[in-house]
């Protein structure tokens, strides 16, 4: 959603897709407290009218396929705007490069599946969770796991 004013909290919701029309737009429906406006092939419009705020989702304008070999379970992009960090269902977890999708570092240390991925604000640091119910601290500069938090029980 759209920048709110300093110290409004984050609007957090979730788009779904139903399908798509014979013209092969997608109708897309919003979580309670949001609205989908215009919807195009390349588009979609979000507002939260409490909120009075919107914003425009735009068609990605280059496609990383060769990232992972199976589906993204999650996926977060630096504050900056220069590195993704995604996880797979192929089980792995990857730090690359948003302009060109050249992989920069491997994430390894989880044992079964990686659920979440997010980096800090400064963009050097990256926080998973995972199935084996602990959470990583990793650093984006060189992969090594520098804390792992265990005591989850699932």
């Amino acid at each position: 959603m759209a920048a709110l004013p300093a110290g409004k909290p984050t609007l957090y919701g979730s788009l779904t897709r139903h399908g798509l029309s014979t013209e092969g737009v997608p109708d897309i429906t919003a979580s309670e407290g949001f609205v989908v406006g215009e919807v195009t092939k390349k588009s979609i419009l979000v507002s939260c009218p409490h909120e009075n705020v919107s914003t425009k989702f735009l068609a990605p304008y280059t496609t990383f396929s060769r990232i992972h070999q199976k589906s993204i379970t999650c996926l977060d992009v630096s504050s900056g705007g220069g590195l993704g960090v995604s996880t797979s269902t192929d089980g792995t977890m990857k730090i690359w490069q948003a302009a060109n999708g050249e992989i920069r570092r491997l994430l390894e240390g989880h044992v079964y599946d990686v659920n979440c991925c997010r980096f800090f604000p400064s963009g050097l640091v990256v926080l998973s969770g995972g199935m084996d119910a602990q959470l990583k601290i990793w650093s984006a500069e060189d992969a090594s796991c520098v804390v792992t938090f265990k005591g989850h029980k699932g």
